[in-house]
């Protein structure tokens, strides 16, 4: 059994598939579990080909690395369909000549829970489909650039990060991040002390999501022990709804984080953000970051925090800010400027470094 071999391909049909695409494929391959790096697993995925006739050499590759859905199988995006937001920003690439390939992540759609925000798990699921897809009768350049927004630039630049040693054969040419969850200590501590325990937000139940994946990495915390009397009718649907039901059904039962638990969960989500944050920031794959001054959900303090990391360690990065822009409309503001720098990384162009 190895990893990064494709399985089986079908149609991909109902909610899923994306207008632009000429062809909308269903992919399963396999790939390493991220959270042990030795188990084989399934993992289910996409592959979007444009219109037309592809160039010589193959379709330009983007794959996407997707924010957050939910934790359950029928959040899985090649099942459930990717939402509102994300095909504003997919068919506009396909629509200038990439293929789209899309990993779902381990435990959505396949066997197990996702482990939400572990970086290693999306860094090798993508990897390995650029392995598997590397190796299909797709026609397909052999280079690749990663996009990715909130949970998914986790995914996309620990991708880069995990690269050279787990799949040194891929040639990735550049990174896109938006919305970029950045989970060191000091900003973990600053976000904490300003938080507003009372406030009814949806950091209540992404937090829940990490506290179940809390609950695979630590056998001795267990969430229904934390919960509230008020809290359990929406943790009991926490593997059948998907994220954006999920945070409509915290905020009608007003969970907060004083009303939603019952003891302290700090340890236990810290032990979620080590693994979230589990990747070095010294590749020299060029980045581009995305980020809005408006964004609640992955406050603009927190993306601010990373830029800075990021050029200490010295990467190389093009930063784009979008003035009064919340989570969502930074990605979609930031199209134009990330297929800019796709075109500069694929020609080789020397990346003006915003650090």
């Amino acid at each position: 059994e190895a990893a990064g071999v494709l399985i089986r391909t079908e149609a991909l049909e109902g909610d899923a598939v994306l207008k632009s695409a000429a062809e909308n494929i269903l992919l399963l391959y396999s790939s390493t579990d991220g959270m042990d790096g030795r188990t084989i697993n399934a993992v289910s995925g996409a592959l979007y080909l444009p219109e037309g006739q592809a160039p010589e050499g193959g379709w330009p590759l983007l794959v996407w690395s997707h924010g957050t859905v939910g934790i359950g199988d029928v959040c899985a995006p090649s099942f459930n369909g990717r939402g509102a937001r994300d095909p504003q920003y997919l068919n506009p690439w396909l629509d200038a000549g990439y293929a789209i390939a899309a990993s779902d992540y381990q435990g959505l759609g396949t066997p197990g829970t996702h482990p939400y925000m572990d970086a290693r798990a999306m860094a090798y699921n993508n990897l390995d489909l650029m392995r598997a897809l590397a190796t299909s009768d797709f026609p397909l350049a052999s280079e690749v650039i990663i996009s990715g927004q909130s949970q998914g630039a986790t995914g996309a630049l620990s991708t880069a990060s995990y690269a050279s040693d787990y799949a040194p054969e891929v040639k990735l040419a550049g990174v896109i991040a938006t919305g970029i969850p950045y989970f060191s200590l000091s900003v973990m501590w600053q976000l904490t002390a300003q938080r507003d325990r009372d406030a009814v937000s949806a950091s209540v139940p992404l937090s829940l999501y990490m506290l179940a994946y809390a609950e695979m990495l630590d056998p001795d915390f267990k969430l229904a022990d934390v919960i509230s009397e008020q809290a359990k009718p929406v943790v009991e649907q926490i593997a059948d709804i998907c994220v954006f039901e999920f945070i409509s059904a915290a905020q009608d039962a007003a969970l907060s984080s004083n009303s939603a638990f019952t003891a302290p969960v700090e340890l236990a989500l810290m032990k979620v953000f080590s693994r979230a944050g589990l990747f070095e920031l010294d590749f020299d794959t060029p980045v581009f970051t995305g980020s809005g001054t408006a964004d609640r959900i992955t406050p603009f303090s927190m993306q601010s925090a990373f830029l800075e990391s990021a050029c200490a360690a010295g990467m190389t990065l093009a930063s784009k800010t979008y003035d009064g822009a919340n989570h969502n409309q930074g990605l979609l503001r930031s199209i134009e400027d990330a297929q800019e720098f796709a075109r500069q990384v694929r020609a080789g162009a020397a990346i003006t470094n915003s650090c």
